[in-house]
């Protein structure tokens, strides 16, 4: 009896879940009548794979910043300013921080997920290292936070 409320239920929901995706539709954007004028913005230069893609350079900001910002000379510093606070964070404890991150979010995983757990531990894994990362480079340098916070913030 158990056995046939669990499969009826998992059939209910998943035949919910077919009539819900195919009722659905969108209707087509009206196209504008008159196209609209485009920002004109300047190509970036290529990259220089013999030179350091994220240490600024001596006549300005560094590669990875022009070429992602080209035209954008406050983005640009803001770029830099965040991947030097970072990397000053990481050199102060960041792979610890992921060893420990990916260790702990193994056993959370394997222990909380438990009929699949072979998922619960890559998942539980991935998680943990992300977070092990940011709590560590946060821990290594706080002001690494504030330049995250202030690339973001440039227009």
């Amino acid at each position: 009896m158990k056995l046939s409320r669990t499969v009826m239920l998992s059939v209910l929901v998943a035949g919910a879940m077919v009539v819900g995706a195919s009722t659905a539709f969108a209707q087509p954007q009206p196209q504008a009548i008159e196209p609209q004028p485009q920002e004109i913005v300047p190509q970036p230069q290529a990259i220089d794979w013999s030179q350091p893609l994220m240490t600024p350079m001596p006549d300005g900001n560094s590669q990875a910043a022009e070429y992602l910002f080209p035209g954008n000379e406050a983005k640009q510093s803001a770029f830099d300013n965040m991947t030097n606070e970072i990397n000053i964070g990481w050199n102060n404890g960041g792979l610890p921080g992921v060893a420990v991150g990916a260790n702990v979010g193994s056993v959370v995983g394997c222990i909380s997920i438990f009929p699949n757990m072979l998922a619960g531990c890559i998942v539980g894994t991935a998680i943990g290292t992300v977070a092990g990362a940011v709590i560590a480079i946060d821990m290594g340098n706080p002001d690494a936070q504030a330049a995250v916070e202030e690339f973001f913030a440039t227009p």
